[in-house]
């Protein structure tokens, strides 16, 4: 009677998994599937602890002979609140469906699964707010990077597999805004009363991961951002506000870094030749390409770059770049820029990053490091960006409400729905052609 009325359950969750449709970013080749005996093992918040304290033990400043006593915690002595129980309960908050606030967070500290699990003590609101300026989120940044590191390592899986090659230098960079409270000063934005934290993000685009990081107020300049994030002999896909400055390219010239960015619709420059397109690049969209010296002559201008002209949907792209590959494949990889703002939209709606818990721009970066964390540790273990009704699913199974084989039957079936979508996308963008 009690194996009946789980797959009664079941059946119900499928009708309903049916009846929904949630948007999802997904690749074009099957994913690997999850194994049960990982899955029945694994703890989010258990891996994150353990990732945390190899970092901490690494960067761990080396015992003195003459006060061999252990370390005092972050604070001074009198400080009951650690580090690790600090940051396990944001990223808790951050994957619970229930708690939303740093008050709800408090609430829960106080119950005795949540300490076993998550911090061994309550929190007051007084010490969950004092504690953004005490605890360092370059810890957690460590974190976030050996993540990164380890999702974006080997063959990437998604994207158009003449691009395969440059999956570990294709990078996507943009910035989102997080509405911030007119009390916080530093978050500049607007005025006054519209103030706002900056997500300043490199995203691989093959891979579908987040990357690097750099947390700014709003109204600071992205080209100002993406110079602190430089890295020799990556490529950089950028929107319009990348192009603005044309001095720019030259910057990104002499720093080993090469580049795929739109400009104005409108351009100054001096043709210096033009290149031929083929069948392949006009079926793209392609309608012109050449080099070009953008500015105006007489005034200022830099060194010859490729100008890629893009008709989409009865838009004009101008794109800019130094790469030697085929135009297509440049239209191609401007058009993946896009997977940067679906990740920001995932971010906000899905793990619900768009509130925040912290004031202080050191409690923001700790809020943001944890969501990106935790963003690539689902990953890790779903293969991909968990859709909403995936991420439900999760989110069930963490609270105890849903078995592993349970959890494993229903992934499969959400992932067969989303790839006969992508195949019926597919065929109907067939159809029209």
């Amino acid at each position: 009677m009690l194996v009946e009325k789980r797959v009664y359950v079941t059946k119900m969750s499928l009708d309903r998994t049916r009846r929904l449709c949630f948007a999802v970013c997904v690749g074009h080749s099957p994913k690997k599937p999850i194994d049960v005996k990982m899955l029945s093992r694994w703890n989010l918040i258990d891996d994150f602890r353990r990732r945390l304290a190899l970092v901490q033990t690494r960067l761990a400043p080396p015992e003195s002979s003459e006060s061999p006593e252990s370390p005092e915690p972050r604070g001074g002595p009198e400080r009951k609140l650690l580090e690790e129980d600090y940051f396990s309960l944001f990223l808790f908050g951050l994957l619970n469906p229930v708690v939303d606030s740093m008050r709800g967070l408090c609430a829960a500290s106080k119950l005795g699964r949540v300490q076993k699990q998550i911090c061994s003590r309550p929190v007051s609101l007084g010490s969950f707010s004092e504690a953004q300026a005490v605890f360092d989120p370059d810890l957690l940044k460590e974190v976030f990077m050996e993540l990164a590191a380890e999702v974006c390592a080997g063959e990437a899986k998604w994207g158009d597999s003449r691009l395969a090659p440059l999956a570990g230098k294709l990078k996507a960079v943009d910035g989102t805004l997080l509405p911030a409270l007119p009390r916080m000063l530093w978050a500049l934005w607007q005025d006054d009363t519209h103030r706002a934290a900056k997500i300043h993000l490199k995203f691989n685009l093959l891979h579908q991961a987040p990357c690097e990081l750099k947390l700014t107020a709003g109204k600071s300049c992205e080209r100002k951002a993406l110079r602190a994030m430089l890295k020799k002999g990556e490529i950089d896909v950028g929107d319009r506000y990348y192009g603005l400055e044309y001095g720019f390219f030259e910057e990104l010239r002499k720093a080993g870094v090469s580049f795929v960015i739109r400009i104005r619709n409108k351009p100054r420059f001096t043709l210096v030749e033009e290149l031929p397109l083929s069948d392949a690049d006009r079926a793209a969209g392609v309608t012109w390409q050449g080099m070009v010296k953008l500015g105006e002559e007489g005034k200022w201008q830099g060194d010859p770059v490729r100008l890629v002209t893009v008709e989409v949907d009865g838009h004009t792209l101008q794109i800019v770049t130094d790469l030697e590959i085929e135009a297509e494949l440049i239209a191609l990889i401007y058009r993946y820029r896009w997977q940067v703002e679906l990740f920001f939209k995932w971010l906000k709606c899905i793990l619900g990053c768009r509130h925040l818990l912290a004031e202080s721009s050191s409690g923001v970066s700790i809020q943001v490091y944890c969501a990106l964390i935790g963003a690539l540790m689902l990953q890790m273990l779903t293969g991909r960006r968990p859709s909403k009704r995936e991420m439900e699913l999760i989110q069930f199974y963490m609270v105890g409400m849903m078995e592993s084989d349970e959890l494993m039957a229903l992934l499969a079936l959400e992932r067969d729905r989303i790839q006969r979508l992508e195949k019926s996308k597919q065929e109907r963008a067939k159809n029209r052609l």
